[in-house]
């Protein structure tokens, strides 16, 4: 009984740790020099092995820079290596997430959004 009892704890504990959900630490957010309308907002962007990135959108432009290296499974079942370094850019409104991250370690990225100042940070896209 005691061996059943922590089989399923075991299970339960592993499925809690799949179950970990990408997340954003913010850094700094400041206005566009000479704008009104736009801010930038620099984020830390980490997501644990089996955690998926939603498929979404931003009402402005992301760049980003992978800090760790990690392997990442698109929507489509493609597998994607990202060394350090790896540079990303998705323009204003294109629909982009969907990885998952398959590695052994977090996948982490340092982003930086420049987005219409009062807009929602992201939406998740249909």
């Amino acid at each position: 009984m005691k061996i059943l009892l922590a089989g399923a704890l075991l299970c339960a504990m592993s499925v809690s740790a799949w179950a970990q959900e990408a997340s954003r630490e913010e850094l700094r957010r400041s206005p566009v020099p000479g704008s009104e309308t736009m801010e930038v907002v620099v984020s830390r962007l980490s997501v644990p092995p089996g955690a998926t990135i939603p498929l979404h959108t931003h009402p402005g432009d992301e760049h980003a820079v992978v800090i760790t290296p990690t392997t990442a499974q698109a929507p489509n079942g493609a597998i994607i290596e990202f060394a350090v370094g790896t540079p990303l850019y998705f323009p204003e409104g294109e629909v982009h997430g969907g990885l998952t991250n398959v590695g052994e370690s977090d996948m982490v990225a340092i982003t930086t959004h420049v987005l219409r100042v009062g807009e929602p940070f992201s939406a998740l896209a249909n």
